[in-house]
């Protein structure tokens, strides 16, 4: 049985709050994405074209980053090629590696993710103030470097 204390700790913790409001700006997204050409995303695979934020990087970085498994990452960003949003190529040197990076028409989709981005940020400051949306953009910062370092040392 769950005690009192760590009922009131698992009903507002920061990972629960973060994965809050994450699924409710995704869904945002998601909606805001209907009415355009890229409407027949999966939701998922916006996950991993997200992921890459523009870079070109090997198809197993992806699935180690996202924590999917090989065989998932593989099948989204096929998807994602079929939509015309990804390429993959062979890496340089390799006849094994391959690299994932974004087309023309994924950078109109960067584009418009960009925009509701920005969209997203404005109602957080109207909430919560410029000062305070700065802030917490420091302390994200600050703990996704923490995360990445903790990650290189195990």
């Amino acid at each position: 049985m769950i005690d009192k204390k760590d009922d009131d700790f698992l009903g507002a913790n920061i990972k629960g709050l973060m994965m809050t409001l994450l699924a409710d700006w995704n869904r945002q997204m998601d909606q805001g994405r209907a009415t355009t050409k890229f409407a027949d995303i999966r939701p998922s695979d916006m996950r991993v074209f997200g992921q890459l934020r523009g870079r070109t990087v090997k198809l197993s970085q992806i699935h180690r980053e996202l924590g999917f498994s090989r065989q998932a990452a593989q099948q989204a960003v096929d998807r994602l090629v079929q939509h015309g949003v990804l390429k993959v190529e062979l890496a340089s040197g390799s006849q094994r590696d391959k690299v994932v990076s974004v087309t023309k028409t994924g950078q109109q989709l960067r584009a418009l993710a960009a925009r509701q981005i920005r969209e997203i940020e404005i109602r957080c400051a109207e909430t919560i103030g410029e000062d305070d949306r700065e802030a917490l953009r420091q302390t994200l910062l600050r703990l996704v470097e923490a995360a990445r370092q903790n990650s290189q040392d195990a």
